[in-house]
């Protein structure tokens, strides 16, 4: 009995950058970069590596108005103490050295000016590729992979035929009135599903006609354990394909070239790690199934070797294409350059026989890419857009947005198929290849390593002096909430005894609070003094006090006296007299 699915295993080695972008981003506010690494913080982190002053220092800035200038001031905040959060990452990955530069220009800055004096916030977002949320290791999305192996049948099947003339005049703008250049853009945007439609023969409703119907591929896992970096934080810069110049003789730049702010930071998958990812591929056996209205049309059923060899005949001359005019350019990295045409002699083999093939996935991967060649309408904008068969710029990973020379192309893949679940043969020649290219990221987890013992030490005695902290501030809070119960007793015992007494016992005990506020704020007095005089003012009233009360206030009276330093004068004492 045949099997339901044919399952294969798929190795990836990344052979440029790749950014598959999640709509996920490092916030400048939650991240640090120091000496070529960006550390990554969480709140309960950010808050473990501050002392009480800093934090209390933070709480004023967060509890601002929300505006630019907070924003930037909380940027400020981290950078400042970056040494202090560092040993609190929850992730660390390397940036390259125009990175680097460009956060310590920009960070807590204001870019440029609007046209209006307004201020424009530096850019400092990182866009992060896509990743596991669990061990925080990035991973290929099957959809990614699945979409471009399509576009990749679809130009096979297509064979370079041309749109039909209604469809093709779509793509037509030029003289238009703008309400027929919108509803002409509408109308565009419906050819291609029905394209992907008409060439895969099945209609929008009856998706199990769809060939990709029967093609599953799992999202790919991080698969290496070396200590080397599993993504690295680069700048990705627009440049024209064709050298174009004024009527000066000045080279003409792009907008995006012109303009710094256009750059866009990524954390993108480094090159040349070795079958860095690990994913299945199962391809649904149709193999007598007779029902023909559910299944597609038996010549596109493909098998596992048809879809390596479709894949590499769409996309390798992408890549020779566009080697060919970075080099002529002189944008394309050298060494780069060397190692991939070194690969791809090495590989020729198996993508003949279908064992590998060659992807473009993620960001930046260029129009001609993801469009099916005959029938390329790519959007070309500028004043007036208008559609045209090829491209006018590349988007190339960089180290810094102003960098012209040794520049990277984004998104390919290599991709090998592994049949059976036994055990996979190795590719020492393209394992070599691979090593070779890593000695920055071996400099890079080197230094890191060397740095977690010290981050370790540091992060302890962090933790011990937050310990120490909270500790003191729980006795203060502690002894605070004992002194508010005895003050709570006192006063509760004092509004009982006050209930207790006759008026002329509240009228003495008025005055011996007066007394010992006068003590404890150590406030001297004379015999002519307010103290004094309220003394002179109850015992004038106490004609018809009973002999106890006078008793007592005697005994008061004594003590103020004392107080002022009046005890031994005549006539305080006489005044004394007549409570006897």
């Amino acid at each position: 009995m045949t099997d339901f699915l044919q399952p294969y295993r798929l190795s990836y080695t990344p052979l440029s950058p790749i950014h598959i972008g999640t709509g996920d981003s490092y916030d400048p506010t939650h991240y640090v970069i120091d000496d070529g690494t960006l550390y990554e913080f969480d709140s309960g982190g950010a808050l473990a590596a501050l002392t009480e002053t800093d934090r209390n220092e933070l709480n004023k800035i967060v509890n601002a108005k929300a505006s630019e200038d907070m924003l930037k001031a909380v940027q400020k905040f981290f950078y400042e103490r970056r040494e202090a959060l560092k040993p609190w990452a929850i992730n660390a990955l390397p940036v390259l050295a125009g990175v680097a530069s460009l956060y310590g220009k920009r960070v807590g800055q204001t870019a440029n000016r609007e046209g209006g004096g307004g201020q424009v916030l530096n850019k400092l977002e990182i866009d992060r590729t896509a990743y596991n949320p669990v061990n925080r290791q990035p991973v290929l999305f099957g959809s990614s992979i699945k979409g471009a192996i399509r576009t990749a049948l679809l130009n096979q099947v297509n064979d370079k035929h041309p749109l039909l003339r209604q469809d093709a005049e779509k793509f037509v703008l030029e003289n238009l009135e703008p309400w027929e250049r919108k509803q002409r853009e509408r109308e565009q945007k419906k050819v291609f599903p029905k394209l992907n439609e008409h060439l895969f023969e099945f209609k929008a409703g009856k998706f199990e006609l769809d060939p990709m119907r029967l093609v599953h591929i799992g999202d790919a896992a991080w698969n290496k354990l070396d200590p080397l970096p599993t993504t690295q934080v680069l700048v990705s810069v627009n440049r024209k394909k064709e050298l174009k110049r004024d009527k000066h003789g000045n080279e003409i730049f792009s907008q995006a070239e012109k303009n710094e702010n256009l750059c866009k930071l990524l954390e993108s998958i480094p090159a040349w790690r070795y079958r860095a990812f690990f994913g299945q591929l199962n391809l649904q056996n149709m193999a007598g199934i007779k029902n023909s209205e559910k299944i597609p049309s038996e010549s596109l059923i493909f098998k596992v070797e048809q879809i390596a060899k479709y894949c590499s005949k769409h996309y390798l001359p992408i890549l020779k294409a566009e080697m060919k005019i970075m080099r002529e350019r002189g944008f394309l990295d050298s060494e780069w350059d060397k190692t991939i045409q070194e690969i791809l002699g090495k590989m020729t083999e198996k993508l003949l026989s279908g064992q590998a093939f060659l992807l473009r996935v993620g960001r930046h991967s260029g129009a001609e890419a993801v469009t099916i060649e005959g029938v390329r309408h790519i959007k070309i904008m500028k004043g007036n857009p208008e559609y045209q068969p090829q491209t006018k710029t590349l988007w190339l990973a960089a180290n810094d947005p102003k960098q012209r020379k040794n520049l990277l192309p984004f998104g390919w893949l290599l991709v090998e198929i592994h049949p059976g679940e036994g055990p996979i043969a190795d590719w020492p020649e393209l394992a070599q290849l691979c090593q070779s290219q890593q000695t920055q990221a071996r400099q890079w987890a080197e230094r890191h390593a060397c740095q977690q013992a010290e981050l370790a030490t540091q992060r302890l005695e962090a933790e011990q002096r937050r310990a120490q902290e909270e500790s003191e501030r729980q006795q203060r809070l502690e002894r605070e909430q004992a002194e508010e119960q005895t003050r709570q007793a006192k006063q509760q015992a004092d509004q009982q005894r006050r209930a207790s007494m006759t008026p002329e016992q509240l009228q003495i005990e008025t005055l011996r609070q007066l007394l010992q506020q006068k003590q404890a704020g150590k406030i001297r007095e004379q015999i002519g003094g307010p103290l004094y005089g309220e003394l002179k003012k109850l015992i004038d009233q106490t004609g018809d006090w009973s002999s106890e009360t006078k008793a007592e206030l005697l005994e008061l009276g004594k003590a103020i006296l004392a107080f002022i330093d009046a005890s031994g004068n005549r006539k305080a004492k006489e005044l004394l007299r007549t409570l006897q």
